[in-house]
């Protein structure tokens, strides 16, 4: 738990700062493949950790309207969705398996969203 803590940290850095100026965004403590050693519970866990992580980046200093897209998306998901959502997203690109899963997830909802709101 204490390292799901720490991942989520990490991203509501990586999203809170991104549009004021360069980052570099930390390794953080997990890849995708880590995240397919993890029982079902645990990857919901993960999951809704890094989405509510994210939502956190306003206290931060993170403009609210960067954070919009993802609160208005992930509203009415559930963990199982959002654990769902990641997991398709590795599978789907093989290469995800070997990257930071911090950023995996920020990427895996940036385009689960947009396809959503395609729908």
């Amino acid at each position: 738990m204490k390292r799901i803590v720490l991942v989520v940290t990490s991203l509501i850095f990586m999203n809170g700062y991104a549009s004021q100026q360069p980052v570099s965004i930390s390794r953080g403590y997990f890849t995708g493949k880590d995240f397919f050693e993890m029982s079902d519970t645990e990857k919901r866990a993960y999951a809704t950790g890094a989405i509510n992580g994210m939502l956190l980046a306003p206290l931060f200093g993170a403009p609210e309207d960067r954070v919009g897209w993802l609160k208005s998306c992930s509203a009415n998901l559930s963990d199982e969705q959002l654990s769902s959502i990641l997991t398709s997203y590795i599978n789907n690109d093989p290469r995800q398996s070997t990257m930071s899963l911090n950023v995996v997830t920020f990427n895996a909802m940036k385009d689960a969203c947009e396809k959503l709101k395609r729908e």
